[in-house]
């Protein structure tokens, strides 16, 4: 009883703290009619689509998990494929290329629950990916974008969201989150 109480307690104040609903993006995800695609995997969608910012879980050389908050491309249209640029001379690219097991981590913006997507990255240096995902503003991070940009492309396996404006809570015992696959 003791833990409902304070399970209750805190969703009272994130409640009071205004969460808001993310908003929703029909035309650009599966259709809901497919066996695979619930409206666990669309809440989700919604979160990670509305979210520019993500934090990156990759794997050093010891094994131990770094964290880095990176810009994150919205998701492919029909499903969850994440798309990131960066250096090729940074930490997360040897990560990847050396452990391609990968998190990713997006917060509701403004409002109160989480994504965590767990899966696979991999490294694209294709000029074609990199042209048709570049934004404006990176040029100010990578003046020779020849030889500095590549992408993070990751494919997600499963994951989890906590949504309190969609009803999508932990349990009441444990916590722990809805979870969904692909």
């Amino acid at each position: 009883m003791k833990g409902l109480l304070h399970f209750v307690g805190v969703a009272m104040v994130f409640l009071l703290l205004g969460c808001q609903e993310t908003p929703s993006h029909p035309d650009t995800v599966k259709e809901e009619s497919s066996p695979e695609w619930t409206s666990t995997h669309q809440v989700a969608w919604d979160i990670v689509a509305s979210s520019g910012l993500v934090t990156l879980i990759t794997n050093n050389a010891e094994g131990q998990p770094q964290a880095r908050i990176v810009e994150s491309l919205p998701p492919d249209s029909g499903h969850m494929d994440i798309w990131m640029g960066t250096n090729r001379n940074s930490a997360k690219v040897q990560e990847i290329q050396n452990d391609d097991r990968t998190t990713l981590l997006y917060r509701i913006p403004g409002g109160v629950g989480y994504v965590t997507l767990r899966g696979r990255a991999s490294i694209v240096n294709d000029p074609v990916e990199k042209e048709e995902r570049w934004l404006p503003h990176w040029e100010a991070f990578y003046p020779d974008r020849e030889s500095m940009f590549v992408l993070i492309h990751f494919v997600p396996e499963d994951g989890e969201v906590v949504s309190f404006p969609a009803g999508l809570v932990g349990d009441s015992l444990t916590w722990a989150a809805p979870e969904f696959s692909f």
